[in-house]
């Protein structure tokens, strides 16, 4: 019985020391969240508690009020999750802005930075994650003030004065995930700019710079890149297997915004992963039978609107074996054929062609379109809708948008009229303004709300519109004998 006793003591006892250790292991973890200190400048700065760390913005504030405010959150030895300078006038930024804080997010924009010392972020180098110093007066890459940040996964410099990538101008950033420079005014980056940098890079965006050529040998030894942004540049022709050497994981290129004026053969040839292509807004009049030969497997969204193409080009898109998504919107395309969509289509779910100068569409040129969801016409030529023509595609279609088309308002268009008013119809999801611009009776008249008889048919199509020819037949012959 005393030997139960005692065992049952210790046994309490070692229970409540158990406990007494984990309230002081929990009270050590706390004291690093402890919460926030009184700021000195309350007005410009502001501190928050987060779940991983402390918050902390200062907007317009002077630097006095930054270094004060600093001191007192780097007295407490607390991790600082996010700290953001907005709108504050720093010039030169040195070791004494951060001094030995615990800093996971630094965001300083707008802040007028034009140099940053060697040793600005010395005391932080184990700690930073991501760095922002976007909308800054930085004319080159600070080099030596990233190179020890050993743990930085982000970097942005967007909207700042940089002309020129120097070699090696990331050395030391063996973590970069994630590099952004849009806005700048490059218009050079050397051979080497990329050398050091390590080998995690998945995401680099040179967009609206300076620009005239894809600067494909500096890239070059980037093996696990997934998205390279070069649109809004200067860039002008694309050379054959511009893209060599770049590695085969890139999965999204984006050109949009240059002055391409044609595609040569096997452009893309060396991105066998390549999943999105946009090339929007550029100058493209002619596309090589073979510019997509190399990435027929991998491409299923494709962006060549807003260029100067006057026809479909579907010798070159035929070779694409998975495409999804085909945006030819706002060229100077005036009809779409038999043979526009022939061998590829029938992966296509997404078309859009508004905006060109369509006027025909020819009676099976939607005929493989198996898959078709959404097609977008608006904007076009187009007086007649022929049920003929889109036949084929209904039973898949979700969006069918032809609004803003010359239609000529004739018993033609009868079948569509009945899918705009049916709210129900999981066919056609269809803006309601679609309107008649003739006959001049009809002309501005929402189709949606016409009638049989203004549309000059014999039976009203909205018993037989969208019933088989076979059915629509019987019906009508049964109408004509018994009337």
């Amino acid at each position: 019985m005393f030997t139960f006793s005692y065992y049952k003591c210790i046994s309490l006892m070692m229970h409540r020391l158990r406990l007494l250790l984990l309230l002081l292991a929990s009270s050590v973890v706390r004291s690093d969240f402890s919460g926030c200190p009184t700021l000195p400048s309350s007005r410009t700065c502001t501190c928050s508690l987060k779940t991983k760390g402390l918050d902390l913005s200062c907007d317009s504030a002077s630097r006095q009020d930054l270094l004060t405010s600093i001191e007192a959150i780097a007295s407490t030895r607390q991790v600082v999750w996010y700290l953001k300078f907005r709108n504050v006038n720093l010039g030169n930024f040195d070791r004494s802005l951060l001094g030995d804080m615990r800093v996971n997010h630094f965001i300083a924009l707008n802040c007028s930075v034009t140099s940053i010392e060697d040793d600005a972020f010395a005391g932080v180098t184990d700690d930073l994650e991501s760095l922002d110093l976007g909308q800054n007066k930085l004319e080159r890459v600070p080099t030596a003030a990233l190179e020890g940040l050993v743990n930085l996964a982000s970097l942005n410099l967007n909207y700042n004065r940089i002309e020129i990538l120097h070699a090696e101008a990331f050395r030391g950033l063996i973590s970069l995930l994630r590099l952004s420079l849009f806005g700048n005014r490059i218009k050079f980056v050397d051979d080497l700019a990329f050398e050091g940098i390590g080998g995690n890079l998945t995401q680099v965006n040179l967009g609206d710079n300076g620009l005239s050529s894809v600067p494909s040998r500096p890239l070059r030894n980037l093996d696990v890149l997934q998205r390279l942004q070069l649109h809004e540049n200067k860039i002008g022709n694309l050379l054959e297997e511009e893209f060599r050497g770049m590695g085969e994981s890139l999965d999204v290129l984006e050109l949009s915004g240059n002055q391409v004026e044609k595609l040569p053969q096997r452009a893309f040839a060396n991105l066998r992963m390549l999943n999105s292509l946009d090339l929007e807004n550029n100058r493209i009049r002619y596309i090589h039978p073979k510019a997509f030969e190399g990435i027929e497997s991998s491409l299923e969204w494709l962006k060549l609107g807003d260029n100067q193409l006057s026809s479909i080009p579907a010798e070159p898109l035929r070779r694409l074996k998975k495409l999804r998504q085909l945006d030819l919107r706002q060229n100077r395309i005036d009809r779409i054929t038999e043979d526009d969509f022939k061998h590829y289509g029938r992966t296509l779910k997404f078309i859009y062609l508004q905006k060109n100068r369509l006027h025909t569409i020819e009676v099976n040129a939607l005929s493989e379109l198996d898959s078709l969801v959404w097609l977008y016409l608006p904007s076009n030529q187009l007086n007649v809708a022929p049920y003929e023509t889109f036949r084929s595609v209904l039973d898949t279609l979700q969006i069918l948008d032809l609004h803003e088309n010359p239609f000529n308002c004739d018993c033609r268009i009868a079948w569509f009229r009945d899918l705009v008013r049916d709210q129900k119809s999981k066919v056609v999801n269809m803006p309601r303004e679609t309107r008649c611009e003739a006959p001049p009776p009809l002309k501005g008249k929402a189709i949606a709300y016409v009638t049989g008889q203004d549309l000059g048919c014999a039976v009203d199509s909205s018993c037989v519109s969208v019933l088989s020819p076979a059915v629509a037949v019987i019906l009508f012959l049964f109408w004509i004998l018994c009337t």
